[in-house]
């Protein structure tokens, strides 16, 4: 979804019909592979107020370390059993999980993300190359950084630059907000829409779908979770609705299923709002 910054909203209950965590590694990792495939820039975690307890600790971690290129992970993650199933999933293979490669084969323009390391009073970038890069400019405070080169080899150099300034799809980050209104308010989406059976058939709003999008820049996705829809979940924050969102979906009218999985729902929703975006490039 090039050009188009796009966020989703899940509850921290969406695991709630997997019991072992490796089925609820395997659930996560789909759903990361589904947001990486079509270009999400932001997945938020929100509370489910039905529920007492929900597991926003192991969504976050998970989609953390799958967003997080691997020879980094070493550095950021120790032993922890939140991640025991990890190493069962399948690479993102997004833009920023580099390969492992030569500084020579370093150009000016390329990006990379990182992290910071002090040495002898300078400050320097771990990039997974076999040599620390000098970073121009002020040390900054956070450890993982993303940087671009500004000149190569022999004299490698990066300067800091911010995530959202890369030019090309840089992996998603992940926001935990305490409701589904909070997000909203949150992510600053200049187009919402809440998915739900209970909405109207995607068939009847089809082309108005693919003329709004077209014209939006920033656009939000809410799901429920397995128990409870957004209708439900809304009710419990006393909002309707439809005071949310003129776009309340109903992804798959006339499903063959009782019910349809999280993870297949973000699929298909995100399969058609990709095709109603291109779709809408040609108008």
């Amino acid at each position: 979804m090039q050009g188009k910054f796009f966020s989703i909203a899940i509850p921290n209950t969406i695991l709630s019909d997997s019991t072992h965590l490796r089925d609820k590694t395997t659930k996560i990792g789909t759903i990361a592979r589904i947001c990486s495939i079509f270009k999400v820039n932001s997945v938020y975690i929100y509370k489910d107020n039905n529920e007492k307890f929900g597991e926003e600790d192991i969504i976050k971690t998970i989609l953390e370390y799958l967003d997080t290129p691997q020879y980094l992970r070493k550095h950021f993650y120790g032993i922890n059993p939140i991640l025991s199933y990890a190493g069962l999933l399948p690479p993102l293979r997004t833009p920023h999980h580099k390969l492992a490669e030569s500084h020579l084969t370093i150009k000016s323009g390329d990006y990379r993300d990182g992290f910071i390391v002090e040495k002898n009073g300078e400050t320097y970038a771990d990039v997974g190359l076999p040599e620390l890069i000098p970073i121009d400019g002020k040390s900054p405070k956070q450890l993982r950084i993303t940087v671009k080169f500004i000149s190569e080899y022999p004299d490698l150099r990066c300067k800091l630059i911010r995530r959202e300034d890369v030019n090309e799809y840089w992996g998603y980050e992940v926001i935990t907000v305490s409701s589904i209104t909070d997000y909203i308010s949150a992510s600053h989406s200049d187009m919402i829409i809440l998915t739900s059976r209970k909405g109207r058939s995607i068939v009847d709003m089809w082309w108005e779908i693919i003329s709004e999008i077209k014209e939006k820049n920033n656009i939000g996705v809410v799901f429920g979770s397995p128990k409870h829809g957004i209708y439900e979940m809304l009710s419990k924050e006393g909002v309707k609705p439809e005071s949310l969102s003129k776009y309340i979906m109903n992804i798959v009218p006339q499903q063959g299923v009782a019910t349809i999985r999280s993870e297949e729902a973000i699929l298909s929703t995100l399969t058609i709002l990709n095709l109603a975006m291109n779709l809408g490039k040609q108008m």
